[in-house]
């Protein structure tokens, strides 16, 4: 059954991701991300209400640590997922390297013990992202390298997520961090605001109930089953974002792009497959 929330989990996020890139052929990349966290934090309220959760935060230093750099990663996953240098399916597949940094900082961070396996993620997903952007250098990297950063910026998230202590409510925390990036998206979009036609109004409410209900379904999942096969089945968002975009967007992927996903996804399954990689919490975010 978790596993089954986690497939969801993967195909809210996809139509997030390409709700976002069509909206924003008419709006403003933040503008896109007001409404995820927008509908994002209607959710959690939701939620809440109907199960008696509290909403107090006890540990408000942690909670906005984690809330600030959710919210960076927030805003170079929702650049890069709009902009026309790169395919939509690059920018998800770069924004998919965070478990990496995760592993990578949990031994500094955390005093968490890695294994040998690292090294040889780090490789795969160097190489992945090498195959990627290779083709297309000199139009493609500022933005691969603004989703990555993004990648690298959700780790520290996740970080700081494990370090909040135990006694925090889910909702609470998603609340949080959904507040804050709302407030951010506002204050970058303000200048560049313009209000969706009908059909701009769709994508927005595409891309917030796929970023909250993709959020609330892979809490589920990582509530009733194990991390790591859990973790294992979150590349599968890389490919049903290809195959949401095959008919939308022109273009086909190519040989270098599908060889770039495919070290992407087997570094992110290598670490979720190791016996160290569970994280103290069983719950996960996404932008």
């Amino acid at each position: 059954m978790g596993l089954g929330w986690m497939i969801l989990a993967q195909l809210c996020f996809a139509g997030m991701n390409v709700c976002t890139r069509l909206g924003a052929a008419q709006l403003f990349w933040a503008e896109i991300g007001a409404a995820r966290f927008l509908i994002g934090a209607l959710l959690a309220l939701a939620f809440a209400a109907a199960r008696g959760i509290p909403l107090r935060i006890t540990d408000r230093p942690g909670a906005w640590r984690r809330s600030i750099f959710g919210t960076v990663a927030a805003i170079a996953t929702f650049y890069a997922l709009s902009s026309s240098r790169i395919a939509i399916g690059d920018a998800a597949t770069l924004s998919a390297t965070g478990p990496i940094f995760v592993a990578l900082l949990s031994g500094p961070m955390l005093g968490e013990r890695v294994g040998g396996w690292l090294g040889l993620a780090v490789a795969l997903a160097f190489a992945g992202v090498v195959a990627l952007v290779g083709p297309s250098f000199q139009l493609a990297a500022p933005v691969a390298l603004i989703a990555t950063a993004g990648a690298f910026f959700y780790a520290l998230a996740m970080i700081w997520l494990r370090r909040i202590g135990p006694g925090e409510s889910h909702e609470a925390i998603v609340l949080h961090f959904s507040l804050v990036g709302l407030a951010a998206m506002v204050a970058l979009a303000i200048p560049f605001w313009q209000w969706p036609d009908a059909r701009g109004g769709l994508f927005l409410l595409g891309a917030g109930l796929g970023g909250g209900g993709g959020q609330l379904a892979m809490t589920r999942a990582y509530a009733i089953r194990r991390a790591a096969p859990v973790t294992a089945l979150s590349n599968l968002g890389i490919v049903f974002t290809y195959l949401m975009a095959l008919p939308l967007f022109p273009g086909r992927p190519t040989a270098w792009q599908l060889a770039g996903s495919l070290l992407v996804i087997a570094a992110t399954v290598l670490v979720a497959s190791s016996p160290e990689s569970s994280p103290r919490r069983s719950i996960m975010f996404r932008p």
